[in-house]
């Protein structure tokens, strides 16, 4: 019996126009709700920040043009901000980092009866952030949050410690906070690459010796390296712009000890009322964003050629 190959049809210029269109026609709604959802408020936002913009000088607005990004040159207070995200999003993605692969390389060595403690590693991640806020800031209360109880059990401290009134210690505690609600990412994202390692390559490295930190550095890391890169680049993204589990617990302060940009966006524009300067700072966040995103997508196809 003799199978003859499909015939394939060429389509002329007519139908692919058709089809063009057919699919813009589908097409149309999602574009139309993406640019009323994502297009306008950016738009609006960099209108907003060509502005002086205050409602409680509502008498007073004005178009300053780029006053508002030289006003942001000289305000120390959007600084420390900056500086206590970049701070906050380092030690937090670290922290999650080690952690996280710590925890995929322990569960990666379990039996099969006991999969279910991975699932259980994720609960801290599915948990809404102002859960975890809540939660944090029960724990870190002066007078009956079990961290004190534990660390006066443990006599790693000789007195009950005011975490979220003391400057000094507020950040602290929300980083623990931030890295307890993360680590599970990092976990997931590590034992899908642990099981990409194939089983044949593994006994191998075994075969000739290669135990613990040779086994790590030779077999692991190279299959790791890809999902490190990745992986830790959209902790960056998230923590740069995270703001739920700091406004539970702290509020930003003591004063401005936890104010990170985010933040401080906020408090600008919707305490303080100063719309047109909060939406010029929210524009330069977004700058920094939009570039921790492109460098995330030329990573992605750099690696997707590797």
């Amino acid at each position: 019996m003799v199978v003859l190959p499909p015939v394939q049809t060429r389509r002329g210029p007519a139908a692919r126009r058709r089809a063009r269109t057919l699919a813009a026609l589908f097409l149309a709604p999602a574009f139309v709700i993406m640019g009323y959802v994502v297009a306008y408020p950016l738009l609006r936002t960099f209108w907003l920040s060509l502005f002086h913009m205050e409602l409680t000088d509502p008498d007073h607005q004005a178009f300053v043009g780029l006053g508002n990004f030289l006003t942001l040159g000289r305000d120390a207070a959007f600084w420390q901000s900056l500086t206590k995200t970049v701070l906050f999003t380092s030690i937090s993605v670290a922290a999650s980092f080690a952690f996280g692969l710590g925890f995929a390389l322990l569960a990666g060595g379990l039996p099969e009866r006991f999969a279910a403690v991975r699932g259980l590693m994720l609960v801290p991640w599915v948990t809404p952030a102002v859960v975890v806020g809540f939660l944090f800031l029960y724990m870190f209360d002066q007078e009956t949050g079990v961290a004190n109880l534990l660390l006066l059990h443990l006599h790693v401290i000789p007195h009950r410690l005011a975490w979220l009134s003391d400057a000094t210690l507020a950040p602290a505690a929300v980083i623990v906070a931030n890295v307890w609600s993360q680590t599970p990412f990092f976990v997931l994202m590590f034992t899908a690459g642990l099981t990409a390692i194939p089983a044949a390559q593994r006994e191998a490295i075994r075969i000739d010796g290669a135990r613990g930190w040779a086994e790590f550095r030779h077999l692991t890391l190279p299959y790791l390296r890809h999902i490190m890169v990745i992986a830790s680049l959209i902790a960056i993204i998230n923590n740069f712009s995270s703001f739920t589990v700091i406004w539970t617990m702290t509020q930003g302060g003591p004063i401005y000890a936890t104010t990170t940009l985010a933040v401080h966006i906020y408090r600008v524009a919707f305490q303080q009322f100063k719309f047109g300067y909060g939406a010029a700072m929210g524009v330069v966040w977004m700058l920094v964003l939009l570039v921790l995103s492109v460098i995330y997508i030329r990573t992605l196809q750099r690696e997707a050629l590797t």
